[in-house]
């Protein structure tokens, strides 16, 4: 394979101008939690509540488990305990790495996964994470309904990822292409993967600075 909802208002194109440049999620993204929320707060402090785990719909790393080409990227959130976060009430959008992503990291990726706390994945992840329900179809319609054809939005890590869109035609729509503040990008890459109430959608690349501890 290589492969957030908003409601109506975000085709409004005045207020997701505004959304556009105060880097927050798009308006109408749908988030049963704080947009500041951050999901390794909730493996810290231990609030997932493991009754509702067992009586909860699949959640997005086990959906992942079984997406053809993201099998690195759901270990990923295994080893560094945010896996356990999806089970909550919170929604997410994750911008998956395709496993070729993390192939091209070389040895890097094996000093990523491991590192004995997983600081630096950990990280890494977070700048791959959204806050809200977001799909590809409601990205596009943000761009498209925006003046200036893009738009930003926050990750967890506190970057500010730009989603812009090439032109396209009917028999092949346009790329989103989505750039991080050092300049790495991606294309959005096929379908997206959901579980409970988030969603990754498949990246062909790694955004922002890869750090691993030596």
């Amino acid at each position: 394979m290589r492969k957030a909802p908003l409601t109506l208002a975000l085709l409004a194109s005045a207020s997701l101008a505004l959304s556009a440049c105060s880097g927050a999620a798009p308006p109408g993204v749908s988030a049963s939690a704080d947009a500041s929320a951050d999901p390794t707060e909730a493996v810290a402090t231990g609030s997932v509540a493991s009754e509702a785990a067992v009586s909860a719909p699949q959640s997005l790393p086990d959906a992942l488990d079984n997406a053809d080409g993201l099998q690195t990227v759901a270990e990923a959130l295994k080893v560094t305990g945010i896996a356990n976060s999806f089970q909550g009430p919170a929604s997410y959008t994750l911008l998956a790495p395709e496993d070729d992503a993390f192939v091209a990291l070389g040895s890097t990726e094996k000093t990523l996964f491991a590192a004995g706390d997983h600081a630096a994945l950990t990280a890494l992840l977070k700048d791959h994470l959204l806050p809200g329900h977001i799909t590809p179809k409601d990205l596009g319609a943000a761009i498209d309904a925006s003046p200036g054809g893009t738009v930003t939005i926050s990750t967890l890590g506190g970057d500010l990822l730009t989603f812009t869109k090439a032109n396209g035609t009917a028999a092949a729509p346009a790329a989103i292409t989505v750039t991080a503040p050092d300049g790495s990008q991606a294309t959005l890459d096929g379908d997206p993967v959901s579980g409970g109430s988030s969603i990754a959608i498949p990246i062909t690349g790694m955004l922002g600075k890869v750090v691993a501890a030596s």
